[in-house]
């Protein structure tokens, strides 16, 4: 096992060349290989300044065959580089271990291979849309689901808290092949989230701009008009409180909380 053999994950940030890091950066330049997928045609231009030595995974996904398969083919790739004795990155949109199996699985099978692997923080997509939509996921809580994870097991939906779904446009996907919208999937999905919000609440079709002299996308539509919206792959759904949050009175008290305090007040 050579001692140059070892894989680095690492993030690029959603808008780019903004949002990478200057440890990320040098870890690109010192690369044998770097492994990433083209999610825009600006992504490889950018990288070829920093290190030319490219393999696109764009060119694994191949229609209608499974993203199970897909990511597979990618992490044998990424393994066999590794193994063959390189300096391996595999440079991720946005943070390399949010909605992102793939290098996770790599990191954990080259360890218990006895290899050097490790992962990187990103700046990932809810950071953006924090910024954007001038939103403290402290402040009111905040609860975060994959969409179609949302549809196929059972969740508890807190009202008086934000309630973010990402990857919207393929939600109830069981067959992980499709990557376009299905109007009747979202209508699906808006019925399901009826059970919780009116027809009329207010919610955030959300998407972070890819490069920095763009707009992010903030469209606020009535949650009833949710399937004949334009989703596409990087929309999220942001779902605002519908309700102020609830004192609990019998904790407060139990802490001990006094009668003049704030809290009481509420």
């Amino acid at each position: 096992m050579s001692e140059s053999s070892r894989l680095t994950c690492i993030g690029l940030g959603i808008t780019l060349g903004s949002q990478l890091t200057e440890l990320a950066r040098n870890q690109l330049a010192a690369a044998d290989v770097v492994f990433f997928h083209s999610n825009t045609h600006y992504l490889a231009g950018f990288l070829q300044q920093i290190n030319p030595k490219l393999v696109d995974l764009q060119p694994f996904y191949q229609p209608g065959q499974p993203r199970s398969q897909s990511y597979q083919a990618m992490l044998d790739a990424v393994i066999a580089a590794v193994t063959a004795g390189q300096n391996v990155v595999w440079a991720c949109y946005g943070h390399p271990g949010v909605a992102s199996w793939p290098p996770h699985e790599a990191i954990r099978q080259l360890t218990a291979l006895g290899y050097s692997a490790k992962m990187q923080a990103g700046i990932a997509a809810d950071a953006c849309l924090y910024a954007d939509l001038g939103i403290d996921p402290l402040a009111e809580g905040c609860q975060q689901f994959e969409a179609s994870q949302f549809l196929f097991y059972q969740r508890t939906v807190d009202v008086s808290a934000y309630l973010i779904l990402w990857q919207v446009a393929i939600a109830g996907d069981f067959s992980l092949a499709r990557l376009q919208s299905d109007s009747s999937y979202i209508d699906i999905l808006c019925q399901h989230l009826l059970q919780w919000y009116p027809p009329g609440h207010q919610v955030i079709l959300y998407e972070a701009a890819d490069l920095a002299i763009w707009q992010h996308r903030a469209e606020p539509i009535p949650l009833s008009a949710l399937a004949q919206a334009r989703l596409n792959q990087i929309t999220t759904l942001v779902i605002p409180p519908l309700r102020p949050k609830s004192i609990n009175r019998q904790m407060l008290d139990k802490l001990g909380v006094p009668a003049d305090h704030p809290l009481r007040q509420k």
